[in-house]
């Protein structure tokens, strides 16, 4: 619960990374792990979800969620996950760049969020966008999503381009910044 620091504790955070690439190892999936690492070493309670290993249906628009009960009737991994960021204090969102934007699996996640996103309080929030040339506006599609939370705090952004392996830089950076989260 608590982090042991050279001049005092520090309260241990909650952190969910949602990969949304479809290969482990990928560019983003790698920048993840970074991030992962660093929070993990400096004691904070971290949990990943690859998407690409969660089988979940997009969204049905039926409404259900609004209902009394705030749950979706799909019976999948996403309830799950949907319960964790709410608990969270540090959400890290990455997607691979597919045709300037973000990738679809990200984008049907983001559309399952519907019964929680406006209950999203008081969130830092770091963003992993890899693209072989440019991230093009996926940023702006990721920030709309994040804007609807309440008192949302964007802490860093990586835009990686190519291949993120021979980038110490930006390696190290994700895990200082997963570290300092």
């Amino acid at each position: 619960m608590f982090q042991k620091l050279k001049d005092g504790l520090k309260m241990s955070k909650k952190v969910v990374v949602i990969s949304s690439s479809p290969r482990k190892g990928g560019n983003s999936d790698t920048m993840c792990d970074e991030f992962v690492m660093g929070a993990m070493d400096a004691g904070n309670d971290v949990v990943k979800y690859f998407l690409d290993d969660i089988e979940f249906s997009s969204c049905k628009a039926c409404y259900k969620c609004k209902t009394p009960e705030m749950k979706c009737f799909q019976e999948d991994q996403i309830s799950e996950i949907l319960d964790k960021m709410m608990e969270a204090d540090v959400i890290l969102y990455a997607t691979p760049v597919y045709y300037y934007g973000m990738c679809g699996t990200l984008k049907m996640f983001f559309d399952r969020c519907y019964p929680i996103f406006r209950d999203l309080e008081n969130k830092d929030y770091y963003i992993i966008l890899a693209a072989g040339s440019s991230c093009g506006d996926t940023l702006a599609g990721i920030r709309n999503f994040i804007g609807f939370s309440k008192n949302p705090t964007e802490k860093e952004v990586f835009e990686v381009l190519g291949n993120v392996k021979s980038q110490n830089d930006q390696l190290k950076k994700a895990y200082d910044a997963g570290f300092n989260c």
